[in-house]
């Protein structure tokens, strides 16, 4: 799972104080819900160094961030079509390893 510091490093934040640490924090525990709510909530047990589970959850952080003044979420196209993708990616592959461990 990623850190706040891989966090802040992938938002582009290069100082952070405490405000902004801890709105990062909850963004990126929000995205960790998110995921294991998308996909299972064994996938980070599963895949505890899977790239594209650390994409997929950085990449929830940021929207999360991003958008955490807003009043409704302005989705972009490109990205949600990245982001379903992966999420199903690792459905099947979490599905795949418990048929094999089965």
């Amino acid at each position: 799972m990623p850190t706040l510091e891989e966090a802040l490093a992938y938002l582009g934040i290069d100082y952070a104080d405490d405000m902004v640490s801890s709105n990062v924090q909850r963004a990126l525990n929000a995205a960790v819900g998110v995921v294991k709510g998308a996909v299972g909530d064994d996938v980070i047990d599963s895949f505890p160094d899977n790239a594209k589970l650390r994409e997929l959850i950085l990449l929830h952080m940021a929207d999360l961030y991003d958008q955490r003044n807003t009043t409704t979420l302005k989705g972009n196209a490109v990205n949600r079509r990245i982001v379903d993708s992966i999420e199903w990616q690792l459905k099947l592959e979490l599905k795949r390893r418990k048929e094999e461990s089965a």
